[in-house]
């Protein structure tokens, strides 16, 4: 399965905690501060593999992403914020650079600054993947992911 997740809904917590998850780290695709126009292709295609071969495989929502992996023949989910949880949500991504304070971090912080509302209704409003809406925090992403396949 090819789980694409908002910023800070738990990727890389998931998949650092249980086996079978991988976080396939879009920013890996950067090279000396650059990243090649058609990143994505290899990205989506390694995501496709990677779920052929049993992972649940998390990626980034990036519109090129979603793009890509409507091509792909394995099941694609969608896992963001509701709208309603923005406030949260931003005090969230503020807290996790505050701890880290790596670039990435500072680069999801101000995106979702800027572009929640719009990223998260283009997220909604995506055809042909399945959705995991999450309304409450806390939650447990792997049981809302198991909930969709129920």
């Amino acid at each position: 399965m090819i789980i694409i997740g908002y910023q800070g809904i738990g990727k890389s917590t998931v998949s650092n905690r249980k086996s079978g998850f991988i976080d396939l780290e879009s920013g890996n695709f950067w090279v000396d501060g650059k990243r090649d126009s058609n990143w994505h292709i290899p990205y989506c295609n390694i995501a496709t593999h990677l779920s052929e071969q049993g992972y649940n495989v998390f990626t980034s929502s990036h519109e090129v992403v979603r793009k890509q992996l409507k091509k792909s023949n394995q099941q694609k989910i969608i896992v963001c914020p509701s709208l309603e949880l923005k406030d949260i949500w931003l005090k969230r991504l503020t807290k996790r650079y505050e701890e880290t304070m790596s670039d990435k971090d500072y680069k999801a912080m101000m995106n979702a600054v800027d572009r929640y509302d719009e990223n998260i209704k283009e997220l909604l409003n995506e055809d042909g993947f399945e959705k995991v809406i999450i309304s409450t925090v806390p939650y447990d992403l792997i049981l809302e992911i198991k909930q969709l396949n129920q």
